[in-house]
């Protein structure tokens, strides 16, 4: 049996949110020092926040080509969540499939009553009923530990420093023959413009990369407290070990695009090359499998 429990993913998620704060404090403190009010700062925040947050899984669904399916067109798979989710007195999440071969799923969503479960056609195919059940409960584990509201606000916040670097890097791309530029522009002023935006580009892709270390680490937590759960609601931790090996042996699903990064740390299984450490967003098959047995 796992020994880890959601207890301490609370205190988990405290410390984060803690540390995500500080690092995208950072850009806001420079741009109120740089003179940019704090009704633009607050704009501009709010702007980039709001959509990724209320579209978090519209855009997941476009990034892994899901659609909303039915109880008629996915009867097995709506009947399993519906007993789980009377199991657990959670409402019902939407049912979305990709037609992705490779066996994986996820969850995301604002909150237990605005969540989407997705699972490709390859973990359909690829998993008998009892299978598909501790799968599925694993899924489920998450909305009962309210981490899938977390991990999309934060994801959210961290995508939206990402478009942001995505952003200055085209401008600075389009902008890059120097010599004819720099002819137009000889004067100091136009020099230290393009020293600051240089400057800009590098702090967004270094804070982009600080705001994942501890989503990182929060999402390896997280995994291993939604199989404790899983196991307990089934009451089948052999099974469960078993098809987290199954899944893990039919390889992974490509990331095609910056939405699409941010699946590998809501997947059932990790979605990425092997990469484990402080880095990785689950742990290993082995440690986990370890733990349910």
């Amino acid at each position: 049996m796992a020994r880890r429990s959601a207890q301490g993913l609370v205190p988990r998620m405290i410390v984060a949110m803690a540390l995500l704060a500080l690092v995208y404090a950072v850009p806001i403190v420079l741009a109120l020092l740089g003179g940019v009010t704090v009704p633009v700062v607050v704009t501009v925040v709010t702007l980039a926040v709001l959509p990724q947050w209320w579209a978090t899984e519209w855009m997941a669904r476009k990034a892994t080509r899901a659609r909303i399916v039915s109880p008629e067109e996915q009867p097995e798979l709506h009947a399993v969540l519906d007993r789980l989710c009377a199991l657990n007195d959670l409402p019902k999440p939407r049912v979305a499939v990709s037609r992705d071969p490779r066996p994986n799923a996820f969850t995301l969503g604002r909150s237990r009553r605005h969540t989407t479960v997705m699972v490709t056609q390859g973990l359909l195919d690829a998993l008998e009923p009892e299978e598909l059940t501790v799968a599925m409960a694993h899924e489920v584990a998450h909305i009962r530990h309210r981490d899938v509201a977390f991990m999309t606000l934060a994801g959210s916040l961290t995508i939206a420093m990402a478009w942001g670097m995505r952003v200055a890097g085209r401008f600075a791309r389009r902008h890059s023959r120097p010599v004819p530029f720099l002819r137009q522009v000889r004067d100091l002023p136009a020099m230290f413009f393009l020293a600051s935006f240089a400057s800009w580009i590098a702090l967004l892709w270094v804070l982009s990369v600080l705001a994942r270390l501890p989503l990182r680490a929060l999402s390896r937590s997280r995994e291993l407290a939604a199989d404790h759960d899983a196991a307990l609601q089934t009451g089948q931790p052999a099974l469960l070990a078993a098809t987290l090996l199954k899944i893990s042996g039919c390889g992974a699903i490509p990331r095609t695009d910056l939405r699409a990064a941010t699946i590998p740390a809501v997947g059932l299984v990790a979605t990425e090359p092997a990469r484990y450490g402080w880095w990785s967003s689950h742990p290993r098959i082995t440690e986990r499998v370890d733990r349910l047995t």
